[in-house]
């Protein structure tokens, strides 16, 4: 009974995060001939100064990294330095199918350094939503 039990119950949570991804609410930041970019609007977790925010790159044909792995989108998990104008980032997850649907190809943690933003760029448009909730 207890391993009915235990199964009920990771049924729940798998079907929770199932769920999770299917209703993430990504506003379009910036589109070009080869992507479009989202920042998931709906779960910014601000902390003081700093923002953790869920980004997607939804690339507008297959693409293959240097492991191998094809993918054709990716949500990058990252945290910004909203007065400091810096961003780190710290999962990167491969998607095979588009809008981060189908099978996960990829996860790699990073926990990458600090790095500056470039003030005319698609990541400092990510950054102004990520600190001030708008677009």
């Amino acid at each position: 009974m207890k391993s009915r039990t235990t199964f009920s119950v990771l049924c729940v949570l798998l079907g929770g995060l199932f769920t999770h991804q299917a209703s993430a609410q990504w506003v379009s930041m910036h589109e070009d001939a080869t992507l479009t970019t989202y920042t998931e609007g709906s779960e910014l977790i601000r902390m003081d100064k700093f923002v953790n925010v869920a980004e997607m790159l939804d690339y507008k044909r297959r693409m293959r990294n240097e492991e191998g792995h094809v993918f054709s989108s990716v949500v990058i998990k990252a945290q910004y330095n909203c007065p400091d104008n810096r961003v780190r980032i710290y999962t990167v997850e491969l998607f095979d199918e588009r809008m981060a649907q189908g099978e996960v190809v990829h996860i790699q943690k990073v926990y990458g350094p600090w790095k500056a933003i470039n003030p005319r760029s698609v990541e400092q448009e990510l950054k102004n939503f990520a600190c001030t909730g708008k677009k």
